[in-house]
């Protein structure tokens, strides 16, 4: 009778860690998934926050200088066919080239930023919300076994009659 019993308490004892662990788990993760949801709704507000990981991208892979060349030889490129051809002017009523902000200023680094930070935000979303689903379930585990007990109990019940 006494081994029932230490059986029985050893049970109770890691049932109660384990639902104690689920609940923390399930507590993190709720709280990474709002941390997400304020820093999505920060740089919705704040788009000049992404500018910190465009220079990160720019230091570790150079992107930006690697294609400066080619993005001067294509705007060069276009110069010359605008202004050899049939002499029609293409800039309107000035004959001037129309200004544009950030001439030749185009950063691919800036672009890789925004998809990374995207990219990262919805792995770590996604991460919080296993969490959520496994600490939940580990919280309500004993239910579920009892449930599915009953329902075994029912089915025999069933076939006895």
């Amino acid at each position: 009778m006494s081994e029932n019993t230490l059986d029985d308490t050893g049970r109770n004892i890691m049932s109660f860690f384990v639902r104690i662990l689920g609940f923390f788990l399930l507590l993190a993760g709720l709280w990474v998934a709002l941390m997400v949801l304020l820093t999505a709704h920060d740089l919705y507000e704040h788009p000049e926050n992404i500018e910190r990981f465009a220079v990160a991208i720019e230091k570790g892979s150079n992107i930006d200088k690697t294609l400066a060349p080619i993005r001067d030889s294509l705007i060069a490129e276009s110069d010359s066919e605008n202004n050899s051809g049939n002499g029609v002017q293409h800039y309107g009523e000035t004959g001037q080239r129309p200004a544009t902000t950030g001439t030749g200023n185009i950063r691919v680094s800036y672009f890789f930023a925004w998809v990374i930070v995207l990219l990262l935000l919805m792995l770590i979303a996604r991460i919080s919300l296993t969490a959520i689903k496994t600490g939940g379930e580990l919280v309500l585990f004993d239910m579920q076994i009892k449930q599915f007990a009953r329902m075994l109990a029912k089915e025999s019940n069933k076939l006895r009659d």
